[in-house]
């Protein structure tokens, strides 16, 4: 149904409600799909191996600190070690990256390798600045419940210090933080004229542990056009066996409106 001012009850959030649990819960998944028009949700329990590592890399405030190469991490954990990633795309998107006194950050998908013991991180020495003063790592994993801090205060550059261009850190710190679960939220927007929509769009979900922080549902894509599914991964609190979801969007941008078909959450 619509989530639009102008059309339908002019509401543009909407509360749903389970209307049942599928016998699929005798082998570990809930599975189903939240109906918008009929009111009908129901909810998808699933494994996955991939856990997200949020990465600030922290570029020093000394002259010559920036630089214009390619950046690597690799991670040490008690489970498994990471391959070396290479930090392309970040979170923040500041433009050019790793500039002097900045913080980029990123987002690396990941089996789960546990604690993690150390970091590798450096840079292929490629581009006109190529060398770089890095200050500091720090990694949150909000699965684990941690944050891990790696300063580093040193020359990655072949002209400065040892002239590595690659080092190993151990964290100086490991602090708790929130412990949080993956959702996976799939959201099929309705195949009718001017379905889609340029708002923001938000959710909510409730469950009989409490209830998550607004979760906003966005990416670098050009999300919720007629017709289409969108897939979004997003870490929040475990609220328990849900109840409800609260969905909506800000009504902000030329053509807000909006006609959800459904929403299929997968609690991962």
């Amino acid at each position: 149904r619509w989530l639009d001012k102008n059309e339908d009850d002019g509401q543009i959030v909407r509360e749903l409600v389970p209307a049942g649990e599928s016998p699929l819960l005798k082998t570990n998944y809930l599975s189903g799909l939240w109906k918008c028009h009929s009111h009908v949700c129901v909810l998808c329990i699933d494994l996955a191996p991939d856990v997200s590592y949020h990465i600030s890399v922290k570029t020093g405030d000394i002259p010559g600190a920036s630089s214009d190469s390619k950046v690597f991490i690799k991670l040490y954990g008690e489970k498994a070690d990471s391959s070396k990633e290479p930090l392309l795309v970040s979170d923040n998107d500041l433009g050019n990256y790793f500039e002097r006194g900045r913080v980029d950050e990123f987002t690396l998908d990941m089996m789960d390798i546990g604690k993690i013991n150390r970091i590798l991180i450096g840079h292929d020495n490629v581009g006109l600045r190529s060398g770089w003063f890095l200050a500091s790592v720090q990694i949150t994993v909000p699965v684990q419940g941690r944050q891990y801090m790696f300063p580093c205060n040193r020359w990655l550059d072949k002209d400065e210090a040892d002239g590595r261009v690659e080092v190993e850190v151990y964290p100086s710190e490991i602090l708790p933080t929130e412990k949080l679960i993956n959702y996976e939220v799939s959201v099929v927007t309705g195949d009718v004229r001017a379905a889609g929509t340029n708002a923001k769009v938000f959710m909510q979900i409730y469950g009989e542990a409490g209830k998550t922080e607004l979760i906003i549902l966005e990416n670098r894509s050009n999300n919720f056009e007629r017709g289409a599914t969108d897939i979004f991964k997003r870490e929040a609190a475990d609220v328990g066996k849900i109840y409800k979801i609260r969905i909506g969007h800000d009504g902000t941008g030329i053509g807000d409106g909006w006609f959800l078909e459904s929403v299929t959450l997968k609690r991962l």
